[in-house]
């Protein structure tokens, strides 16, 4: 690899890849070239080949895109730590910070890459889910749930959808895990910029935190991002496939508009 690809300070880079379609068995089988033996015992684990093909390929994603930051560094030799909640880092010297999360879905994963602070990532299609009232009082305050059962039913899981992602990116870039309750997480989805407050049993400030969210087609994508520059965050977008090939978008996926999910 030549140069390192340039990423701003005040930059995020989103890296998008639908699993099933990578298909190559030369190309895959150098994706298990990558993989640590830890990787690979975690691979074997897996009982269903889909789920299996997509740790191969989002642990090639991972490695890859890396190494375009720090081409010093080639995708095999990547080491990660983790925290106590599973959260990981990167544990190899570096010749300045990286930032990174993982997210994946049915046909699609995200990976989201940064300078400038700890960032999370949620992907999630949007489908139906069975018993949605009883799972949004489990995990969402009372001005969400009145959000998202309060308008059109056809826009129910999108809302709800909205709303899970936020939180979950918000989870993923804290580095928390499910150890924080999501009632303690409170969003005000109409606005602009997104804005989020916290309970008192949950010590962080709202102003420390961005949060973007945007609409792929039947996937929801949010991104949270611990800086208080909410405006000033560049974000761009990348469909790749792993050692093989990259396309920048024309631009960034719509935000998903306010009007949108008030119907």
């Amino acid at each position: 690899m030549s140069g390192a690809l340039p990423l701003a300070r005040q930059q995020v880079h989103i890296w998008l890849v639908d699993p099933t379609t990578v298909t190559d068995a030369d190309l895959l089988a150098r994706y298990h070239e990558l993989l640590t033996p830890e990787e690979h015992a975690k691979w074997q684990r897996y009982r269903f080949d889909k789920d299996k093909h997509q740790h191969l390929v989002t642990r090639a994603l991972i490695r890859d895109t890396l190494s375009r930051y720090e081409p010093s560094i080639a995708p095999q030799d990547w080491r990660f730590e983790f925290n106590a909640h599973g959260k990981p880092a990167i544990a190899n010297a570096l010749s300045g910070p990286l930032h990174f999360n993982l997210s994946h879905t049915q046909n699609l994963a995200a990976l989201a890459v940064t300078r400038c602070a700890p960032v999370g990532v949620d992907v999630e299609k949007i489908k139906t889910v069975e018993q949605v009232r009883g799972l949004a009082e489990r995990c969402f305050t009372d001005g969400e749930i009145a959000f998202v059962f309060g308008g059109d039913k056809a826009a129910v899981m999108e809302r709800f959808f909205k709303l899970w992602t936020l939180k979950e990116a918000y989870i993923k870039a804290h580095g928390c895990g499910m150890s924080l309750s999501l009632h303690s997480v409170a969003f005000d989805p109409l606005a602009e910029p997104l804005t989020v407050n916290f309970d008192a049993t949950h010590d962080d400030r709202p102003e420390e935190w961005s949060f973007r969210h945007w609409e792929l087609g039947e996937h929801l994508l949010s991104l949270a991002l611990n800086v208080s520059e909410r405006r000033s965050v560049e974000i761009e977008f990348f469909h790749t496939v792993p050692l093989h090939a990259t396309t920048p978008l024309g631009g960034t996926p719509r935000p998903v508009a306010d009007q949108s999910l008030s119907k």
